[in-house]
């Protein structure tokens, strides 16, 4: 319960201030002001919907991170070490002041990791955690968006390496739509971690994290019929179908705990796989959310 209200109240101060932060993008340097006055009043609210004491909600936000258990130490230590590799690649690729498609699929890969450790072993954390993670995301472009000093040099050193074609220097949203499109079935059919994982909740990682990936790769390689008025190419669509279809396959046998693979499951898993194939192979402008 706590962690719904949680969520809520974080998606609701972030909305809020998202839109005084652009309504008054032209003084930049007070939206520093207003992002420490909706967190001082996310908490106030984040105390009368959780029925406690302003001055337990640090304890009370600290355990539910840290709550003593092996499997969360691992969790958590696995993802500071994704985490801290996506910083170090982004400092070193920023330095070389050059990226490739490769390059910007990195990210791809740890999102991954991520949900795909998360789903296993602690999918409410991993629930909560995606959630406060996206809105995150979105305040961190809103400062470099707009320009709030000191922010927006560090953050444009950053990321504006990794702009490619299906982005805008103005609002960078890729890294938004990669965390929402990998936890997507996450946040449509959220599960206790007593219920059981079905194959969809992995579907985010199969359709983003692999298959767009390997379409970005294989079809800048060897891609070489393309699509009508774009710059995909038909062999990379193929890879993300097959990519996805083989993921699948193997998450069912290997990964997902009592996931059976039937002849009618497999086909709908291909009908699947080749619809969002074709989906992400037709969108020009929005990247991850096939």
């Amino acid at each position: 319960m706590e962690d719904q209200a949680l969520v809520e109240v974080a998606l609701g101060s972030t909305a809020i201030f998202a839109f005084v932060a652009y309504t008054m993008q032209r003084r930049s340097a007070l939206i520093n002001i207003v992002f420490l006055v909706v967190v001082v009043a996310a908490f106030c609210v984040f105390t009368v919907r959780s029925n406690k004491s302003l001055l337990d909600i640090p304890a009370i936000l600290f355990l539910r991170v840290f709550d003593g258990s092996d499997h969360r130490d691992c969790l958590l230590l696995f993802w500071s070490i994704c985490v801290l590799s996506s910083f170090i690649f982004c400092t070193v690729v920023g330095a070389s002041d050059s990226t490739s498609t490769t390059h910007r699929k990195f990210f791809h890969l740890t999102v991954s990791l991520i949900c795909l450790t998360g789903l296993r072993y602690d999918v409410e954390f991993t629930w909560l955690s995606a959630w406060l993670v996206l809105c995150i995301f979105m305040i961190v472009e809103i400062f470099r968006s707009l320009k709030v000093p000191p922010w927006s040099t560090y953050l444009d050193n950053w990321l504006l390496v990794f702009v490619d074609s299906q982005d805008s220097k103005d609002l960078i949203l890729t890294p938004i739509f990669l965390v929402a499109g990998i936890f997507l079935p996450l946040f449509l059919s959220p599960i206790s971690n007593y219920e059981k994982r079905h194959l969809y909740h992995y579907g985010g990682v199969m359709t983003v994290g692999v298959g767009d990936s390997a379409a970005a790769i294989f079809g800048s390689r060897y891609g070489t019929h393309h699509w009508p008025e774009s710059s995909k190419s038909k062999e990379g669509t193929a890879a993300m179908v097959f990519a996805q279809i083989l993921f699948g396959i193997l998450l069912c046998i290997t990964y997902i705990p009592d996931c059976m693979l039937t002849l009618f499951s497999i086909l709908r898993l291909a009908l699947t796989c080749t619809v969002c194939a074709f989906v992400e192979a037709h969108i020009k402008k929005i990247d991850n959310i096939a």
